[in-house]
């Protein structure tokens, strides 16, 4: 049977995602004992992410084509730092699916019968069309024919999202959540559907409610 892993090549992800991922990898691994000597160190770490993120905002906002440079080669630099990071992970890791969990990279899907559909993966939640509104997007999968989603603005006493009732869609894209309070943090997942059964839930995603 194959150990589980996580990823360690995020090449493919756009920058929202990344900037996200990296923040929340950056959050996990910090004083997280199971991970004790980290590589890259985190001090430098956090500088490549802090980095990117802060020139990935500037670039997003109508930037000059210098400051698309500059955060493109922030982009190449975390994405390096990233890859090793994510390798150091998986050394440590052994396989041990809960310890690769916590350092807060994507889990690679395990291996299931061609008949069910994969992990649903590369979540991404944006602001919606008008406050109380968020926009859901994910990858989607060509064994898949339809995906169901459900998203949460409460948590549990355990910190665990209490999740509401699952809906249905066919896209991948233009997927609309409204009426959730402004302020709020609203977390979703996805997982998918063909005609021989259900997929696995992603890891849920969050996003600030606007």
């Amino acid at each position: 049977m194959r150990k589980a892993r996580v990823h360690i090549n995020y090449e493919d992800w756009d920058d929202y995602s990344l900037a996200t991922l990296s923040g929340r990898t950056l959050s996990s691994m910090t004083d997280n004992a199971n991970f004790p000597e980290p590589r890259p160190e985190l001090t430098v770490y956090r500088a490549l992410v802090n980095d990117y993120r802060e020139k990935h905002e500037v670039a997003s906002k109508k930037g000059s084509q210098f400051e698309k440079k500059a955060k493109d080669n922030a982009r190449a630099a975390l994405l390096m730092a990233m890859h090793e990071l994510a390798f150091y992970v998986n050394t440590v890791a052994r396989g041990d699916a809960e310890i690769l969990a916590s350092s807060g990279f994507e889990l690679l899907a395990p291996p299931q019968s061609k008949q069910y559909p994969k992990v649903v993966t590369n979540i991404r939640l944006a602001d919606g069309r008008f406050s109380g509104e968020i926009k859901l997007m994910f990858s989607a999968l060509k064994e898949a024919y339809e995906y169901e989603y459900n998203y949460s603005t409460v948590l549990g006493a355990d910190g665990d999202p209490v999740w509401g009732e699952v809906h249905r869609t066919s896209t991948s894209r233009m997927n609309y959540i409204s009426g959730l309070p402004p302020g709020s943090t609203c977390y979703v997942r996805v997982r998918a559907r063909n005609k021989k059964g259900i997929g696995d839930w992603s890891n849920s995603v969050s996003l600030i409610v606007r």
